[in-house]
């Protein structure tokens, strides 16, 4: 995903797209669905751009406790800056900061924005917060339905205690 430099002029300028996961190689998340909307914050000082990417993409997805499948739109969000200028290239260690040349006429931001998509996905999707999952033990869907255990057998020691009540 390119953005052209040429064509902007020197100020704040917010660019939206609409881009397929495989032009962005992230065609291995299987669970994506293909658009991808990106929303750019540029604001353009030479020899700076300062970038604000915002991605959202819809998916489905398998709830880590029940199982249960269900939709998500997970969005994410990141900075990076692009800078002709040497010398804030050589105080910076920031990962975030990339060098620009200065006859350049273009921004490839494919990578950052590849990099916001697969960090917005969550480690652990569950289908709501208060989800409770399956029983360990007969593997009942507690969300739905109730535990089919039988209780556990009474400890008989405790029987003399359970007389008085």
């Amino acid at each position: 995903m390119k953005i052209s430099l040429s064509r902007l002029s020197e100020g704040l300028h917010t660019l939206n797209f609409v881009e397929k996961l495989a032009e962005l190689g992230v065609e291995n998340q299987p669970n994506l669905h293909e658009e991808v909307k990106i929303q750019v914050d540029l604001e353009k000082r030479s020899p700076h751009c300062f970038l604000k990417n915002r991605v959202r993409v819809s998916g489905r997805f398998a709830c880590d406790r029940c199982t249960d499948e269900f939709e998500r739109t997970v969005s994410g969000e990141a900075r990076v800056v692009f800078s002709s200028d040497k010398a804030m290239l050589a105080m910076s260690e920031a990962d975030d900061i990339h060098y620009l040349a200065p006859e350049a006429k273009e921004i490839d931001l494919t990578d950052e924005i590849r990099d916001t998509i697969v960090l917005a996905v969550p480690m652990k999707m569950l289908c709501a917060e208060n989800c409770r999952g399956l029983c360990a033990g007969c593997g009942a869907n507690l969300n739905a339905e109730s535990c089919r255990c039988a209780a556990p057998p009474a400890d008989p020691r405790w029987e003399a205690l359970r007389k008085l009540l």
